[in-house]
């Protein structure tokens, strides 16, 4: 009977002691999980940084360059509406000289219209009276 719980004691020790190393096993496979999630955790929020740190970069650059191409349209614009402005002010100064030299123009031909008409009043008046000297010549004769 002894040597039964000897027996026994030793299998309920033996059993414990399996116990005892599955369950160390199962804290270095937890302890040995907890690492690696620590070192996967790690690795994953240093790409994320690298990630927010690439996008920052490519913000940065985008504000630059919308920056510079909001400059060069400005810089474009002005010089559009300077020389829309020198054209208007051409066209204006063009249309105002066509104007003066329109009116000239019509003051002339006012002037050669009096000028034929008197021309041609005279031209009458000179043709009647050459008719009527001629006629008074004749008549006289």
């Amino acid at each position: 009977m002894i040597d039964e719980k000897i027996n026994n004691s030793l299998r309920e020790l033996e059993q414990g002691l399996r116990d005892i190393e599955s369950a160390r096993k199962q804290v270095e496979k937890t302890v040995g999980s907890y690492d690696g999630l620590t070192k996967t955790t790690g690795d994953y929020v240093t790409k994320l940084e690298n990630i927010t740190i690439k996008v920052q970069e490519l913000v940065d650059s985008i504000g630059k360059d919308y920056d510079q191409k909001v400059k060069a349209f400005e810089k474009d614009r002005d010089t559009v509406i300077k020389a829309s402005n020198v054209a208007t002010e051409k066209l204006s100064n063009a249309s105002e000289e066509l104007k003066d030299s329109l009116l000239e123009i019509q003051t002339k031909w006012k002037y050669n219209i009096i000028i034929n008409v008197i021309s041609i009043a005279a031209i009458n008046v000179i043709s009647i009276a050459a008719i009527g000297f001629i006629v008074f010549f004749i008549l006289n004769k």
